[in-house]
C-alpha cells in the first residue's frame, strides 16, 4: 500500500509544481498603491469643465462617446461632453498635469448633471490632490494658476526667522521665512529702508555659494539659481521711511553643510548691496505652506 501512496503524492506535488512557479510571480496589490478615482458627471446638451492645479500634459478617454480636450486659451482647463442622448456606461479618464501628477476620474452620464465645473485648485489647497499619483517628479515647477496664490499666501506669512538679515547704511534686508509647496521653495524677504533716501531696486539674484576651508586659496564658483517667479516684481522702490515684502519662488532644494544660498539686492545707480546667507539648516526646516 505504502507502494502506491508514494507515487500518487509525488505525482501531484510535480503537477501542481507549475501552478505554483506561476503564482510565484503574481503579486497582490495592497491599498496603499490604489490611488482612488474622482466622480464626474456628462451630459451630452451641457459642457462639463475640470481646472487642474497645473497645465495638462496628457489626457486620455476610455470612451468614444465622450469628447474631451484641454482649452487652448487656459491650458489647465479640460472640458467634456457626452456626443450621445442615449445613457452611457461608466467610463474613465485620466489626466497629467506638468508637475507630474496623475488623475483618474470615473465618468457617468446625467441628463442633468449635478455639477459642471470642478476646480481641483481648492482641493489641491486643501492637500487633498497631492495624495494622487506622482508619475514624474519634474526638473522645475512651471508656472501656474495656483503658484500666484501660493506666493500670496507666503507674502502674507508670520515671520519665523530673526537671526538672518544685513543691514548698512539705513537699509536692512532679512529673511522672515523659508516655506514649500510640492517641489516650490518660497523664500520670503523683508527690506526696511530707514534712510532719508528712496531705495531703487536693480536686482535681486539667489546663487549657491560654496565656503572656503581654512587656507584654501582657490576661487569657488557661485552656480546661479534661477528664480521661478518672484513675487511682487512691480514693486521695483523701497521709500524712505517705509518697508517692502518680496517672495522669490525657486526649485525646492537641499544644500551641504559647505555651502550656502545667497541672496543678493543691489540699487539702482547707488552703492547700497546688501547680502545675506541661508544655511541648509533654515531650507531643511522650511515649513509647508
Amino acid at each position: 500500500m505504502k507502494r502506491i501512496i508514494l507515487p500518487i503524492c509525488l505525482t501531484l506535488a510535480l503537477s501542481s509544481a507549475p501552478a505554483l512557479a506561476q503564482l510565484a510571480f503574481v503579486l497582490p496589490m495592497t491599498n496603499s498603491s490604489i490611488r482612488p478615482s474622482y466622480s464626474i458627471q456628462v451630459s451630452n446638451n451641457k459642457t462639463t469643465h475640470i481646472i487642474f492645479p497645473y497645465e495638462i500634459r496628457y489626457a486620455d478617454l476610455g470612451s468614444k462617446e465622450i469628447a474631451g480636450e484641454a482649452i487652448e486659451k487656459a491650458g489647465n482647463v479640460f472640458r467634456l461632453k457626452a456626443l450621445s442622448q442615449n445613457p452611457l456606461m461608466e467610463t474613465n479618464l485620466t489626466v497629467v498635469t506638468a508637475d507630474g501628477r496623475l488623475f483618474s476620474f470615473l465618468i457617468s452620464y446625467k441628463d442633468h448633471p449635478d455639477a459642471l465645473t470642478y476646480d481641483l485648485t481648492k482641493m489641491l489647497l486643501d492637500g487633498d490632490v497631492s495624495k494622487s499619483a506622482k508619475v514624474s517628479s519634474g526638473s522645475k515647477a512651471r508656472l501656474a494658476d495656483n503658484l500666484n496664490r501660493q506666493g500670496e499666501l507666503a507674502m502674507h506669512s508670520r515671520r519665523k526667522i530673526r537671526h538672518i538679515g544685513y543691514k548698512t547704511q539705513g537699509m536692512n534686508l532679512y529673511l522672515k521665512n523659508v516655506l514649500y509647496k510640492d517641489d516650490v521653495m518660497y523664500l520670503v524677504l523683508g527690506m526696511d529702508n530707514d534712510s532719508k533716501l528712496d531705495y531703487a531696486i536693480d536686482y535681486l539674484r539667489t546663487y549657491v555659494m560654496q565656503l572656503k576651508r581654512a587656507g584654501e586659496s582657490s576661487a569657488t564658483q557661485d552656480v546661479p539659481v534661477d528664480p521661478i517667479k518672484t513675487f511682487d516684481t512691480s514693486e521695483g522702490v523701497i521709500p524712505r521711511r517705509d518697508a517692502l515684502t518680496k517672495v522669490i519662488a525657486i526649485e525646492r532644494l537641499t544644500l551641504e553643510k559647505d555651502r550656502r544660498l545667497v541672496v543678493q539686492m543691489g540699487e539702482e545707480s547707488g552703492g547700497r548691496q546688501l547680502t545675506i546667507s541661508i544655511g541648509p539648516e533654515e531650507l531643511a526646516t522650511a515649513r509647508p505652506l
